[in-house]
This record gives C-alpha cells, structure tokens and sequence, in this order.
C-alpha cells in the first residue's frame, strides 16, 4: 500500500501498527474531527511523502522522533530484513526521521508543542496556519534547506520572522495580525539585502506593513507608502509578488502609467519603450488597488504582457482578499524573464501592451491600476504611455489562445537580435 486516504472519517488515533506499512508515500487525514493522537511508529514510514493533516482541531500533537528511539524493541518495524534492535548504521537515510518527506500540512490544528518539526527538515512544503508559534523557530530557519513554501495564514501569535530558509519562495503570514517584524522584509528597505522572496502575502498584517512603513521615516502617508513600494522594487534581480495593506489603497503617483476604475473590468496600457531601452536591466511594475469589498471577499484578476503583439509571458493570475481592508498588489517581471530563451528579442524601439483582466461578474472592487518601468539608479526614462483604457470588451479568443512565437524564431531579421541568457548558454554546452 503507498496511500492511505482518511479523509473527514471519525478516527480518534491511529493504531501503532501504521508501521507496518514500510511502502506508505501518502498519508491523508485531513478533516478528522476527532483525530487526537499519532503513534511514534510514524517515524517508521521511511517513504512516507506526504502528510495531509489540515483542520484537525483536536490534534494537539506530533510526535518526536526522539520518544520513536526510546520504543520497545519488539514494536519497531524490521525493514529489508534488518536487525531492529540494533544500532543504526552512521550516514544512512536511516539516521533521517522521514527522509522522503516533501509535504507536511497541519493547518487548522492545535499543535502546541513544535520539538518535532526538526525531525520534518526534509520538506519542501510547510503548513503550520492556525497554530500558536509566537517566533518563528530556529529548526525552520536552520535546517529546513529545501523548504519552498510556508504558510502560517491566521497565527494570531505570531510576532516575529527573524529569518527564512535559503530556497524559500512563497510566504503566506495573511491574518497574522500580532505580527511585527519579517527580517527579510526589514533588510531590504534598509539595503541590507536585494533579493525579495518570490511571493509573500501579508493580507491584514497592519503591525508588520505599519512598522515597515516607519522605517521609511517619513511623516506623510502617501509619501511613506510610495517610498515603501520604491524600496521593494530597489530588489530588482528577479520577479516577485507580494500583497499588504494600506489605510487608502491607492497606486503611488509617481507610476508613469496608471488609470482609475470606470466601471469596466478591462484595464489596458499601451506603453511604447524609446531608442535609449536596455533589456538587461529593466523591468515592469505591475500595482493593483483594491477597495474594501463586503460583496465579494475576494478580487480576482489576469495579467497579460504583450510586445508587439507577441504574448511574452504565461498569463498569470491572482487574488486579493478585499473583505475588511483596502489592500495593494505589487508584482515586478524583468524583461529578460519575459522572453523565452532561443528566440530573437525586437530592438528598441517597441510597444509594450499590458491587461489586467478583473473576472468577477459583480461590480469591480479594483480601484486602480498601474504599470511602471523600474530601471537602474541614474539612467534616462526609456518609455513612453501611448494611451490607457479601461474597456468594455471581453478578452477574445486570440489574446487568450493564439501563439506568435513563430514569428520570433531565430533568422535574419533587421528588427532583433538574439537574447542569450545564463539559461541558454548552458543548454549550448550539452
């Protein structure tokens, strides 16, 4: 057996003889209401990859890998014939509590005692929402090094992040609402550091964004929040996103491109980049202002870049929570990751068309919209707004479908050149 699926069942524990089951890659438990107790023979599972134990309230522990070592010889599992009793054999995947381990999901529950999330250093995914950690613990921090994503959505304990694990991409501290300060966060405003996480949602976090915002040490709100939003994009090396909240959600007024809703769902820039454009070292800044909302909690929305008409990256799509607070999205792309490796890039100069598409059908919580192009410190503005358009017209099949890569294939044209990346030198080297 490699999955064991318990999902909304009424079991109050797992028996220890879950041990047995030496070929177990996925163990499902979510929405056990009653689910009270898990057996150290867990840590038996030598496969076990996936551990779903979402909303299941009455769990308030985990066990130890320490108290699995300290069983009775007769009840530990015998694998590949080994010998239980004896001693472990040094620098084998033995010595690793659950080697396999990439998912461990136990938002919801009420694990109160966290000495066993180091025995969890394998995973790659890490749900914790709901539980009672007030910082952020050392374990995490230290030796959970292939960790991508970590969600602590709704620990209303939550007061500090003092750092993150090198590979993180995702954080998700929405409804942290004691939360005060995220090193990371903190490091870059005072240029300590240039590298954002790739995603961060801080929805509701008032404690955390007003911290930050007096850290730019200014006394006007708007002033503050635009510097805030400038120091973010001072970390220009690689796209991000990330979501916070602000007392009158607004774009800042210095986006050279931004327009107010006027009640359509469609918002287009036509934006044209001048003869003086470098590719290597500029990017688009993509704000979205959302206004509280009671209708509808959340504010859904497409985004979709075009150069000259050729649809330069996959249409990705987000959402706001805009039930209790204004809030604003911010999202940078450079122009290098916007272009698919081995195809020609037009020079300079050429149109830039960007949409941000609202989907609900209900009247647009989406106050306003801009699109800005970040740039190195002293260099020239390099683009130019043709004209913003907040459209009636849906999007039509050919934005959505159709493909004018082939247009961009290498060969001789007097209009590009080719755009040769780190990527695509080493993929010349096979």
């Amino acid at each position: 057996m490699t999955s064991l699926y318990l999902y909304n069942t009424g079991i109050k524990a797992l028996p220890s003889s879950i041990g047995y089951l030496i070929n177990l890659q996925s163990l499902v438990l979510d929405h056990c209401g009653n689910l009270t107790d898990l057996p150290c023979s867990i840590y038996e599972l030598q496969k076990l990859k996936t551990v779903l134990l979402s909303e299941c309230p009455k769990l308030v522990r985990f066990p130890n890998k320490v108290e699995s070592e300290v069983l009775p010889t007769y009840s530990k599992v015998s694998h590949d014939n080994r010998d239980s009793s004896s001693e472990p054999e040094p620098d084998t995947e033995f010595n690793l509590a659950l080697p396999c381990l990439d998912q461990f999901l136990a938002g919801g529950c009420n694990l109160s005692n966290i000495d066993f999330l180091g025995s969890l250093d394998c995973a790659s995914t890490l749900d914790l929402s709901e539980s009672t950690i007030v910082i952020l613990p050392e374990c995490i921090i230290n030796k959970f090094v292939n960790l991508r994503q970590l969600n602590l959505i709704g620990c209303t304990r939550l007061v500090e992040i003092p750092g993150l694990p090198p590979r993180i991409r995702l954080l998700n501290v929405m409804d942290c609402v004691s939360l005060e300060r995220i090193s990371k966060l903190s490091n870059i405003l005072e240029r300590k550091e240039s590298q954002m996480i790739k995603e961060m949602d801080l929805t509701n976090c008032w404690r955390l964004c007003q911290n930050l915002v007096e850290m730019a040490n200014k006394d006007d709100d708007d002033e503050v929040h635009a510097d805030l939003i400038s120091r973010l994009l001072s970390s220009q090396q690689s796209k991000f996103t990330i979501t916070f909240p602000v007392p009158r959600s607004e774009v800042p007024k210095w986006f050279s491109c931004q327009m107010d809703f006027m009640g359509h769902r469609r918002f287009e820039f036509y934006i044209e980049t001048l003869a003086n454009f470098k590719w290597d070292n500029a990017g688009l800044a993509l704000c979205v202002a959302v206004d509280q909302n009671l209708q509808d909690a959340w504010t859904d929305f497409t985004v979709y870049i075009h150069i000259n008409e050729v649809r330069v990256s996959f249409p990705f799509s987000d959402c706001v929570d805009s039930a209790e607070s204004d809030h604003v999205w911010l999202h940078y792309v450079p122009f290098l990751e916007m272009w698919p490796v081995g195809y020609m890039r037009p020079l300079p100069p050429f149109t830039c068309r960007v949409i941000i598409y609202q989907w609900q059908k209900s009247e647009s919580s989406i106050k306003s919209c801009g699109v800005h192009l970040v740039m190195p410190p002293n260099e020239d503005v390099s683009m130019k707004l043709i004209r913003a358009e907040n459209l009636t017209s849906e999007l039509s099949e050919d934005e959505l479908q159709k493909d004018f890569w082939d247009n961009y294939r290498p060969k001789q044209r007097t209009d590009c050149k080719e755009l040769y990346t780190d990527a695509q030198l080493e993929n010349e080297k096979l």
